[in-house]
């Protein structure tokens, strides 16, 4: 979109806890942001098409620290929707064939984590052919790395769902208890998605994310 009214140096991300969906936007150059409105898809409602344009936006604007940046916002591109589903292949290598990318693992893309995992596979397969004269033993060293650091950024997402995005009374008293902790103290926030999955995740990262400590 073109005349989204927002800082063009920061990428924004609102969570609406109440109604499960959230409305984000990440500069891409010369005025333009691309938008996204993540939601349940229960209901049926699927946001694509120049005749959903309208409703978009107006789901876009239920952020309401936001609402009014969209007041001169334009599309330029086209209205497409998507899953925002984990899907994986369990040990990517077998006979030969190592897949990377999409093709090895997705987590939910309203997380950003695909571009960097894809880089993250070439590299670590390079790595593994690079590191031994046997390629059907690197190409399992590289899917049992695989598995190790895209499992850890599912793990990572999945929390982020069942704080922000879950409905419910459980899912309510989770947030009750966790927001206010977090806005005193954001290093409860896992950083995994942006500092790698490298990062320690064990069970006290979760519980220090969702108020149990």
């Amino acid at each position: 979109m073109k005349g989204v009214a927002v800082p063009q140096d920061h990428s924004y991300l609102l969570f609406l806890p109440p109604l499960g969906q959230c409305t984000a936007m990440t500069p891409a150059g010369r005025g333009r942001f691309r938008t996204y409105v993540a939601y349940q898809d229960h209901d049926g409602m699927k946001l694509q098409g120049d005749e959903n344009v309208k409703r978009f936006l107006e789901e876009a604007r239920k952020a309401e620290l936001v609402a009014h940046c969209f007041n001169e916002a334009e599309p330029i591109g086209p209205l497409a929707s998507f899953r925002c589903g984990d899907f994986w292949v369990e040990h990517p290598y077998a006979n030969g064939v190592a897949l990377v990318g999409d093709a090895a693992s997705t987590s939910d893309p309203a997380f950003g984590q695909g571009l960097s995992t894809t880089l993250r596979d070439v590299r670590v397969l390079r790595d593994a052919l690079m590191a031994d004269d046997d390629w059907d033993v690197a190409g399992h060293a590289y899917a049992k790395e695989h598995d190790r650091y895209s499992t850890n950024v599912r793990r990572v997402t999945q929390l982020f769902r069942s704080l922000f995005l879950e409905q419910g009374a459980e899912a309510d008293e989770r947030r009750a208890r966790a927001l206010p902790l977090l806005a005193e103290d954001g290093t409860r926030v896992p950083d995994h998605l942006f500092s790698g999955p490298e990062l320690p995740l064990d069970d006290s990262v979760r519980r220090r994310f969702v108020g149990e400590e």
